[in-house]
């Protein structure tokens, strides 16, 4: 059976823990429990919770591979008071590590933001910003259609019926950015409207990220940022299945079936 360092070993040849996104203050790499312990199994989710460690105790893995920090801020204390308490808890008690790839999976090279380009239907894609060797946000051509258009078909592919147009929906999209998740601060919204893009797609924009790129005329399409990034779990399933069996490791990967969207709400 093979040691959590090895399989541990495959995400970080994918997604180097050093290619983080700039200027952010991240926390990647493995932030509970221990490489040196033995797995069969990885459970794959966005969010590591505490079902999601129950779900992985009931498989047999031994190691949880989550995307967003299972530990994002300090914390002063670990208890069962609080949602992150208990699963820090309940992940130390079953000897289940956890090892967490932010934004160095968002950025790295065939990682969420390419997919998420990819599947919005922008080709000829370049970074951007090119900030200390890591390449964040994507920029490209799309076909030809209007802002609310282009949302609607968003809204399928990714399944995401709570999508915003802010701006001009009647606009016609020929070049636009993205960035996958919470790309919604100052700093890439200016950036989108220096690079030519004619719509910025991408989660969590604020109230005045919206204000300044509705007085750009820089139309936004605002996701939900679950919709954003859980589709992209399933293929990084496959890929680190292919790289373990070109390793010569015996290990399956398992994409959770217990968390769900939190941001989900019925129109009311």
């Amino acid at each position: 059976m093979p040691r959590i360092k090895e399989v541990l070993s495959l995400m970080r040849a994918f997604a180097p823990e050093c290619d983080t996104e700039p200027g952010f203050d991240d926390n990647v790499g493995l932030l509970i429990g221990s490489e040196d312990c033995d797995t069969d199994t990885a459970v794959l989710c966005l969010d590591c919770t505490e079902k999601v460690i129950e779900e992985a105790d009931s498989s047999g893995a031994r190691l949880v591979i989550s995307h967003h920090p299972a530990i994002f801020y300090g914390l002063k204390r670990v208890t069962d008071a609080d949602p992150t308490g208990r699963m820090l808890l309940a992940a130390a008690r079953k000897g289940i590590s956890v090892y967490s790839a932010h934004t160095n999976l968002d950025f790295c090279d065939g990682g969420i933001n390419d997919y998420v380009a990819a599947l919005a239907g922008l080709t000829s894609t370049e970074p951007m910003e090119l900030d200390g060797g890591v390449k964040v946000g994507r920029i490209g051509s799309i076909r030809e259609r209007s802002v609310l258009d282009w949302a609607a078909e968003l809204s399928e592919t990714f399944g995401d019926r709570h999508i915003t147009v802010i701006g001009d929906g009647a606009k016609r999209v020929r070049r636009a950015a993205v960035v996958n998740g919470g790309g919604g601060n100052m700093r890439f919204v200016s950036r989108a409207v220096e690079s030519g893009a004619d719509c910025y797609v991408t989660a969590d924009v604020p109230h005045h990220v919206r204000l300044y790129a509705a007085e750009s005329g820089l139309p936004l399409i605002i996701m939900q940022h679950y919709c954003m990034e859980a589709i992209y779990m399933g293929k990084l399933t496959a890929l680190l299945e292919n790289a373990a069996k070109k390793q010569g490791l015996a290990v399956r990967f398992i994409r959770s079936a217990t968390e769900r969207n939190p941001a989900s709400s019925e129109v009311l």
